[in-house]
Protein backbone atom coordinates (compact mmCIF):
# COMPACT_ATOMS: atom_id res chain seq x y z
CA UNK A 1 0.00 0.00 0.00
CA UNK A 2 0.96 3.02 -0.95
CA UNK A 3 0.44 7.07 0.02
CA UNK A 4 2.02 10.67 -0.46
CA UNK A 5 2.20 13.16 1.80
CA UNK A 6 2.11 17.07 0.39
CA UNK A 7 3.40 20.25 1.78
CA UNK A 8 0.55 21.06 3.97
CA UNK A 9 0.77 17.28 5.82
CA UNK A 10 4.51 18.00 6.01
CA UNK A 11 3.60 21.50 7.96
CA UNK A 12 1.29 19.66 10.38
CA UNK A 13 4.05 17.25 10.59
CA UNK A 14 6.72 19.99 11.60
CA UNK A 15 4.18 21.30 14.13
CA UNK A 16 4.12 18.14 16.20
CA UNK A 17 7.60 17.43 15.92
CA UNK A 18 7.76 21.44 17.21
CA UNK A 19 5.84 20.53 19.82
CA UNK A 20 7.28 16.46 21.08
CA UNK A 21 10.62 18.78 21.19
CA UNK A 22 9.77 21.47 22.75
CA UNK A 23 8.18 19.20 25.95
CA UNK A 24 11.44 17.13 25.99
CA UNK A 25 13.61 19.93 26.38
CA UNK A 26 10.88 21.56 29.15
CA UNK A 27 11.06 18.56 30.77
CA UNK A 28 14.82 18.02 30.35
CA UNK A 29 14.55 14.64 29.39
CA UNK A 30 17.73 12.42 28.15
CA UNK A 31 17.23 10.23 25.11
CA UNK A 32 16.43 6.38 25.58
CA UNK A 33 18.28 3.88 24.22
CA UNK A 34 21.48 5.19 23.87
CA UNK A 35 20.32 7.58 20.84
CA UNK A 36 22.24 10.16 20.01
CA UNK A 37 21.33 11.30 16.87
CA UNK A 38 19.40 13.79 14.70
CA UNK A 39 16.17 14.12 17.30
CA UNK A 40 14.59 16.73 15.19
CA UNK A 41 15.14 15.39 11.84
CA UNK A 42 14.35 11.58 12.91
CA UNK A 43 11.23 12.56 15.13
CA UNK A 44 10.21 14.31 11.50
CA UNK A 45 10.33 11.09 9.91
CA UNK A 46 8.32 9.34 12.43
CA UNK A 47 5.45 11.54 12.53
CA UNK A 48 5.91 11.25 8.58
CA UNK A 49 5.45 7.26 8.95
CA UNK A 50 2.86 7.96 11.69
CA UNK A 51 0.46 10.11 9.63
CA UNK A 52 0.95 8.16 6.05
CA UNK A 53 -0.95 4.87 8.10
CA UNK A 54 -3.63 6.89 9.64
CA UNK A 55 -3.59 8.29 5.81
CA UNK A 56 -3.47 4.30 4.49
CA UNK A 57 -5.84 3.31 6.98
CA UNK A 58 -8.31 6.24 6.91
CA UNK A 59 -8.22 6.49 10.78
CA UNK A 60 -8.43 9.50 12.56
CA UNK A 61 -4.48 10.91 13.86
CA UNK A 62 -4.69 12.60 16.46
CA UNK A 63 -0.71 13.81 16.48
CA UNK A 64 0.06 12.98 20.19
CA UNK A 65 2.08 14.75 22.59
CA UNK A 66 3.98 12.83 25.33
CA UNK A 67 1.95 9.91 25.13
CA UNK A 68 5.26 7.39 24.66
CA UNK A 69 4.36 3.81 25.29
CA UNK A 70 0.49 4.45 24.34
CA UNK A 71 -0.42 3.98 20.45
CA UNK A 72 0.57 5.97 17.52
CA UNK A 73 -2.47 5.73 15.76
CA UNK A 74 -5.75 4.29 16.70
CA UNK A 75 -5.92 2.07 20.10
CA UNK A 76 -3.11 -0.77 19.09
CA UNK A 77 -0.94 0.54 16.29
CA UNK A 78 3.03 1.18 17.12
CA UNK A 79 4.44 2.69 13.80
CA UNK A 80 8.04 2.11 13.10
CA UNK A 81 8.95 4.52 10.14
CA UNK A 82 12.39 4.12 8.03
CA UNK A 83 13.81 6.19 5.26
CA UNK A 84 16.06 8.67 7.02
CA UNK A 85 19.03 6.31 8.19
CA UNK A 86 20.72 2.89 7.11
CA UNK A 87 17.99 1.11 9.25
CA UNK A 88 15.17 -0.68 7.27
CA UNK A 89 14.46 -3.04 9.55
CA UNK A 90 11.28 -2.79 11.97
CA UNK A 91 12.31 -2.35 15.30
CA UNK A 92 11.09 -3.75 18.52
CA UNK A 93 12.40 -2.99 21.88
CA UNK A 94 11.80 -5.82 24.64
CA UNK A 95 10.00 -3.40 27.06
CA UNK A 96 7.37 -2.48 23.74
CA UNK A 97 3.67 -3.52 24.51
CA UNK A 98 3.59 -6.89 23.45
CA UNK A 99 -0.36 -7.04 22.57
CA UNK A 100 0.06 -4.21 19.99
CA UNK A 101 0.63 -4.45 16.44
CA UNK A 102 3.90 -2.84 15.25
CA UNK A 103 4.00 -1.66 11.20
CA UNK A 104 6.78 -0.31 8.94
CA UNK A 105 6.27 2.42 6.96
CA UNK A 106 9.05 3.39 4.51
CA UNK A 107 9.33 7.19 3.98
CA UNK A 108 10.92 8.64 0.83
CA UNK A 109 11.54 12.51 -0.10
CA UNK A 110 10.04 12.58 -3.76
CA UNK A 111 10.62 16.44 -4.78
CA UNK A 112 7.78 18.30 -3.15
CA UNK A 113 6.15 15.61 -1.27
CA UNK A 114 7.03 12.41 0.67
CA UNK A 115 6.26 8.94 -0.73
CA UNK A 116 5.05 6.45 2.00
CA UNK A 117 5.06 2.40 1.82
CA UNK A 118 3.12 0.21 4.18
CA UNK A 119 5.24 -3.15 4.13
CA UNK A 120 3.17 -4.45 6.67
CA UNK A 121 3.11 -5.40 10.56
CA UNK A 122 3.35 -8.11 13.19
CA UNK A 123 2.20 -8.13 16.81
CA UNK A 124 4.55 -7.63 19.66
CA UNK A 125 4.23 -11.14 20.78
CA UNK A 126 5.41 -12.76 17.68
CA UNK A 127 8.08 -10.16 16.74
CA UNK A 128 9.94 -10.26 20.04
CA UNK A 129 11.83 -13.58 19.08
CA UNK A 130 15.00 -14.55 20.72
CA UNK A 131 16.73 -14.79 17.20
CA UNK A 132 16.04 -11.09 16.47
CA UNK A 133 17.53 -10.09 18.96
CA UNK A 134 20.45 -7.77 17.76
CA UNK A 135 22.66 -4.40 19.19
CA UNK A 136 22.93 -3.95 15.38
CA UNK A 137 26.76 -3.91 15.92
CA UNK A 138 26.60 -1.12 18.26
CA UNK A 139 27.42 -2.99 21.77
CA UNK A 140 27.35 0.36 23.57
CA UNK A 141 23.51 0.20 23.17
CA UNK A 142 20.69 -1.95 24.53
CA UNK A 143 19.48 -4.72 21.90
CA UNK A 144 15.94 -4.67 20.55
CA UNK A 145 14.19 -6.79 18.03
CA UNK A 146 14.67 -6.19 14.24
CA UNK A 147 12.15 -7.75 12.40
CA UNK A 148 13.27 -8.77 9.03
CA UNK A 149 10.81 -7.64 7.02
CA UNK A 150 10.52 -10.94 5.05
CA UNK A 151 8.63 -11.98 8.57
CA UNK A 152 6.24 -9.24 8.41
CA UNK A 153 2.34 -9.85 7.86
CA UNK A 154 1.00 -8.39 4.32
CA UNK A 155 -2.82 -8.87 6.50
CA UNK A 156 -1.94 -5.93 8.27
CA UNK A 157 -1.87 -4.23 5.35
CA UNK A 158 -5.75 -4.54 4.96
CA UNK A 159 -6.67 -3.88 8.50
Amino acid sequence: MKTRLEWYEASQAMSIVGLRHSMSLRDKRKDNHGYSGRDVHDNFWGVLGEMAFAKLKNVYYAGTVDTFKDADVGENYQVRTVGSNKNRNLIIRPDDPTQDIYVLVEVAKCGGYYSCVLHGGIYGYDGKRDEWLSDFGQPHRPSAYRVPNRSLNKEFMKI
